[in-house]
């Protein structure tokens, strides 16, 4: 009789699948341009929808990819699933984008704290985080990149009496 072997180490093979295009080839160099670009694709979602925006070195938009898909108000992003998307789109660049369906734009700490883990980690691959915007009703919208927190470069604020802080 033939021994099976028991150890079995199966051979994968990850690879980028292009789907139908969602975004211009123009240079996205506003959050302007961010929210007239994916409002459409994220406005009737009943639940948080967060995405990464891929880039190339000129600002030109790769790919988008939707990370998670949550619930009314959280979603979980884990960095693992957004690394996929940036390495395989050998991208320069990113920018997170979320919506919030209550139509609060205001970021909550969870939003905050996610935004300094990834900037420290794109830090760590470098890619630039451009930046993270919050999407409201209408052409609403939160951009961190525009805002006094500290995020973006990796700061993790703590929360103090009157307001943020590091």
């Amino acid at each position: 009789m033939s021994k099976k072997n028991p150890y079995k180490l199966d051979q994968v093979a990850i690879r980028m699948v292009k789907e139908r295009p969602l975004i211009s080839d123009e240079p996205v160099n506003s959050p302007e341009k961010v929210v007239k670009l994916v409002h459409e694709l994220l406005k009737d979602y009943d639940r948080e929808v967060f995405a990464v925006i891929n880039f190339q070195t000129n600002l030109q938009p790769i790919n988008m990819n939707i990370v998670s898909v949550g619930a009314l108000n959280a979603s979980m992003v884990h960095p693992r699933e957004m690394l996929k998307s940036i390495v395989l789109s050998n991208a320069a660049a990113v920018m997170m984008v979320h919506n919030h369906p209550s139509g609060q734009v205001q970021p909550s700490a969870e939003d905050i704290s996610v935004t300094a883990k990834m900037s420290q980690l794109m830090k760590l691959m470098e890619v630039s985080l451009l930046d993270h915007i919050i999407l409201g009703p209408g052409e609403q919208y939160y951009s961190f990149h525009e805002s006094d927190i500290k995020a973006l470069n990796g700061e993790i604020p703590v929360k103090k009496d009157r307001g943020w802080e590091r």
